[in-house]
């Protein structure tokens, strides 16, 4: 009896997951993510219009405004014409699976990625369960994850903790748990999609300020957080010199002797080489105001190649990204600070990719 009911249920189980698996395959990777789905199938759809392609978080959603940074390159007589790629929330290990799939939209033009070091394997837990988490999650992803978090600093208990929550979100994907209603609306129901969302320029670039006046964002607590932070910010909250001090004493710090973490530099270095086999060159964007603590960052982007990077975070270079008067909140620019961000951006690169057409 007890045998019967061991086999039953393996077959119930074998059944579910081959049927979830069948549905996921006609669904592409982004479609959880009402954002993502906008500005990934906006791209596709005029994916030869680009070469080269911004991938991130916020830090790259609201901060790098490709309209100037093809500006100041086309004026030094640089083929550029970029998009914007970046979603909010996107770490590291799903701006690597975002890589991913990228790369499986054609576009022959493509010759430049850049890629944010700015986050660890961590996430806001309010996303746990919903489809925009659950959507995009691969054996691949959630072994690098749990690798990952294996090697961070951090107290056992909670990477412990972290490390459960990767593994039950990659088993919600396997049987599509949740997601089933939100697929068919996907499938059969885009009017739920916000197209403001690719920009006011069709570049994929959308500052919190607009967001600000907009507020149409995916899940409400997200509205209210960027509100609330937006307010304590405004309030010259003592909050901001603890995040200031922080950067300061890791970038003061760093010395070129600083171990990077070995999992992290693997990741980036073998994204790296695989765009470069498709003859892509990749550029490591180090953003200002990240949440993680530059002194894990810092030595991972100086272990990048040289040539392929671009510094915008270190606050004594760079001291009014982190002062109120070009800050949105804690960790976000305004849109006075994006421009100044990518102007930056812009003023770094022209250089490197001067040098590229050299070599």
């Amino acid at each position: 009896m007890f045998k019967k009911t061991i086999i039953h249920i393996t077959i119930i189980v074998l059944i579910l997951f081959i049927s979830a698996a069948i549905v996921r395959f006609f669904m592409p990777f982004y479609w959880g993510d009402a954002t993502q789905t906008v500005k990934y199938e906006y791209y596709e759809k005029n994916a030869e219009k680009y070469n080269a392609v911004y991938l991130g978080g916020s830090l790259e959603y609201r901060h790098i405004d490709p309209s100037i940074i093809d500006s100041v390159a086309q004026k030094n007589g640089i083929d550029f014409h970029s998009f914007n790629l970046g979603i909010d929330g996107h770490g590291i290990i799903q701006q690597l699976n975002d890589l991913e799939g990228l790369l499986k939209i054609r576009n022959p033009n493509l010759k430049y990625i850049f890629l944010s070091i700015s986050s660890e394997s961590y996430f806001f837990k309010a996303n746990l369960h919903t489809p925009k988490w659950i959507s995009w999650h691969t054996a691949t992803s959630t072994y690098n994850a749990l690798n990952l978090t294996s090697t961070l600093d951090d107290p056992l208990k909670f990477r412990t903790k972290f490390s459960g929550f990767w593994l039950s979100s990659w088993i919600e994907n396997l049987f599509n748990i949740g997601t089933v209603p939100d697929m068919l609306k996907y499938k059969f129901d885009k009017s739920y999609l916000d197209t403001s969302y690719v920009g006011k320029n069709k570049d994929g670039f959308y500052p919190y300020d607009y967001e600000e006046s907009h507020l149409f964002m995916e899940y409400k607590w997200e509205d209210t957080l960027l509100l609330e932070s937006r307010h304590r910010f405004e309030k010259s909250d003592p909050y901001t010199d603890t995040l200031n001090k922080s950067v300061l004493n890791s970038f003061t710090n760093y010395k070129a002797t600083d171990a990077p973490n070995k999992v992290m530099t693997a990741l980036y270095l073998d994204a790296y080489k695989k765009c470069k086999k498709k003859g892509i060159q990749v550029f490591f964007v180090l953003p200002p105001k990240a949440r993680t603590s530059y002194s894990l960052l810092l030595p991972v982007f100086n272990a990048m190649p040289e040539g392929s990077k671009i510094e915008l975070a270190d606050i004594r270079k760079y001291p009014k990204f982190y002062s109120i008067e070009y800050g949105y909140n804690f960790h976000h620019l305004n849109y006075k600070g994006a421009r100044l961000c990518s102007q930056e951006l812009a003023k770094q690169l022209i250089p490197l990719l001067k040098s590229e057409e050299n070599n």
